[in-house]
């Protein structure tokens, strides 16, 4: 599949980055396999389930699997598929082994260099013309990471990674997978933190069915710094600031997805745009492929009739240049996060119109929250068991070739 290609910038005659249009829908068809659970039914038998070797479903009421055990799934996961390869990251700060997953066709995973090559190059342009620029990018694939998310307490993004890699790897004969693996090589991290992720679960399922299955962990939940561990990307003190950003200039990203699950309460959901502030050297044409996403994406949890998403506010601004999620866009890099909602863990909750301010009671709608959510069962997956996520998908594209 053919692809014009354009230059998203050009400052001080340096080519910053070239993209594809294409790209934009293949993102936003992965984007949405991040907000459903996805159901298991695997087109191809050989490759284990989550459930196979959990013993539970993804997304299922009081279970969590821990780093070991998600690692353990990819480890399978390689053994049994020609689609996926586990690189190693480097160590954590407690000597936890960590691996994030390439996942590609398997002639992309054979040309995985020439790819990597053509990306340092786009991402380094000040010898290249810009005819040049669109015949690399043309030649080359997109590259895209999506993690598991970093704060361990937000558990739903180091529990979904699973059953994405499981997705994609059983789903190859839907055209809309096949776009994908043959489009675009996904860098998949199960977790940005491995020892919060062991920290977290192992202390849920320790307290789990007891008057503390929803107490806070007594301990900090990555090592010296805990929630602190994306506000590191400028000064990278941390072991796994330097790995994750050691990776990305290896690679280049041209999309950085990542986890979180604070979204502010009723709502379900928050993508960009960002809040006010905005870092002021934030280039604007990466700036709007960024919005671009967060509201395509939301437009069409509406068409799915998923209600609460919402946008800005004034929690998730963008000045700070020490997060993680955000630094990547002032080096012309498409990065953002999104914030599902969460109650505690993997524990569900029934929220009633005692739990909404008076303010939300109403559930009158504004301008960024078109659909207030009203309450009812709350589980800790966005839409967990509700919607399939290939329709999904394939509504995106459309709305993104649109775009």
């Amino acid at each position: 599949m053919k692809h014009l290609f354009t230059l998203l910038m050009k400052t001080s005659s340096q080519l910053q980055r070239v993209c594809s249009k294409g790209l934009t829908s293949i993102i936003l068809t992965i984007s949405a396999l991040l907000i459903t659970n996805v159901p298991i039914q695997a087109q191809n038998s050989s490759i284990p389930s989550p459930e196979s070797i959990l013993g539970f479903k993804v997304g299922a009421d009081f279970k969590l699997a821990s780093y070991e055990e998600s690692l353990d799934y990819f480890q399978k996961l390689e053994a049994s598929s020609d689609l996926i390869e586990l690189q190693y990251a480097g160590k954590t700060s407690e000597d936890r082994s960590w691996y994030y997953a390439v996942i590609s066709s398997k002639e992309n995973l054979a040309n995985i260099k020439r790819y990597k090559e053509i990306s340092q190059l786009l991402a380094h342009p000040e010898k290249l013309s810009v005819a040049q620029a669109k015949a690399l990018a043309q030649e080359g694939k997109p590259i895209v990471h999506i993690d598991g998310g970093l704060h361990a307490i937000e558990v739903a993004g180091a529990q979904h990674t699973l059953s994405l890699a499981h997705y994609l790897l059983t789903h190859t004969e839907d055209k809309k997978v096949k776009d994908i693996l043959d489009n675009v090589i996904l860098l998949l991290w199960p977790s940005l933190n491995p020892d919060g992720q062991d920290i977290v679960v192992n202390w849920y399922k320790e307290h789990v069915g007891t008057p503390y299955e929803a107490a806070p962990i007594p301990w900090l939940y990555q090592k010296y710094i805990d929630h602190d561990n994306n506000r590191d990307a400028y000064m990278v003190n941390m072991i796994e600031s330097r790995n994750i950003t050691r990776i990305w200039r290896e690679w280049e990203p041209n999309i950085i997805h990542v986890h979180h699950q604070s979204s502010p309460f009723p709502t379900r959901i928050w993508l960009p745009p960002f809040a006010e502030p905005v870092a002021t050297r934030t280039p604007p044409l990466v700036a709007r492929e960024v919005n671009m996403i967060g509201m395509a994406i939301a437009q069409e949890l509406e068409t799915q009739g998923l209600a609460g998403a919402v946008h800005m506010g004034k929690g998730f601004d963008a000045w700070y240049p020490g997060y993680i999620d955000y630094l990547p866009v002032l080096q012309n890099i498409p990065a953002y996060w999104t914030e599902t909602a969460l109650y505690r863990y993997a524990t569900p909750y029934f929220y009633t119109l005692k739990d909404f301010s008076t303010d939300r009671k109403g559930f009158r709608i504004e301008s960024l929250y078109s659909s207030p959510w009203k309450g009812g069962w709350w589980r800790y997956l966005y839409a967990n068991g509700i919607h399939s996520s290939i329709k999904l998908c394939r509504k995106i594209f459309k709305s993104a070739f649109i775009q």
